[in-house]
């Protein structure tokens, strides 16, 4: 009887040898799954001529953290990454085209990223300033007085140049301006006034003027425009005086002071 015994229990271990290596009541034990390794990621940076840019700064970010760094001399920087997964990195450089990149990162692999900035496009230029108002124009805009008006018929008959080789009158004296009475016996010879335009109206008489090279025959009616800095004369021709309205643009008046 015990020796049937014994040859059933040499059976049922031939039969199942797990009962044979591990004692009874403890489970098996199966391979661990190996964790997450810690990697990191080479960030270069470089121009589109290929020239590497130090001073670049990156902000990375992912499933799995992120911080910010800075390209060295040699336009690169090492990105430690905790473990895997799917990260962006966002390049940014005075002077270029911000720029980003997402990458994968997989375990314990060693994975470079190449970045190329463009550069910005030059501002557009700043609006010209508006051009500014010369002294001239507010004296120009300001109250220069009272209306003058003045009937030179009748202002001749009392103010006739009689026996004199000239005769000034002044009808207007303003700011910026300065209008004469003329009553020539004689010829004004060539004279140029600096910075004054002259407004010369025939009110009767004959004669010539003369400005620069180009000399034109006057006569009741006539008007000459004179330009400041042009030398120019006055010649009167027939028997009676040569009288003319004269106004001289941007004068400063002095109506104590005669200005041929």
């Amino acid at each position: 009887m015990k020796g049937l015994l014994a040859a059933l229990a040499l059976g049922a271990a031939v039969a199942n040898p797990a009962a044979q290596t591990q004692p009874t009541g403890q489970p098996s034990k199966r391979p661990a799954v190996a964790p997450a390794k810690a990697t990191s990621v080479r960030v270069s940076v470089k121009d589109q001529d290929g020239a590497t840019l130090s001073g670049v700064r990156l902000l990375v970010s992912g499933t799995a953290g992120g911080g910010e760094y800075t390209t060295g001399a040699a336009g690169t920087a090492i990105v430690p990454i905790p473990k895997a997964g799917l990260f962006r990195v966002r390049c940014e450089h005075e002077g270029f085209v911000t720029l980003e990149r997402e990458f994968t990162v997989g375990n314990g692999t060693w994975n470079p990223v190449d970045v190329v900035l463009n550069a910005a496009p030059p501002p557009p230029p700043a609006p010209p300033p508006p051009p500014s108002k010369p002294a001239s124009s507010a004296a120009a805009m300001a109250p220069s007085g009272p209306p003058v008006t003045v009937s030179i018929p009748d202002f001749v008959d009392k103010n006739f140049i009689g026996r004199e080789p000239m005769k000034e009158s002044i009808l207007a004296c303003k700011p910026l301006e300065t209008v004469r009475l003329l009553q020539m016996r004689e010829n004004i010879a060539q004279h140029v006034h600096d910075r004054v335009d002259e407004l010369i109206y025939v009110v009767a008489g004959e004669g010539a003027i003369k400005v620069g090279e180009e000399q034109n025959v006057i006569r009741a009616g006539s008007f000459v425009f004179v330009p400041n800095g042009s030398g120019h004369s006055i010649e009167r021709r027939g028997k009676n005086p040569l009288i003319v309205v004269s106004t001289l643009v941007g004068s400063s008046c002095d109506s104590g002071k005669a200005t041929r």
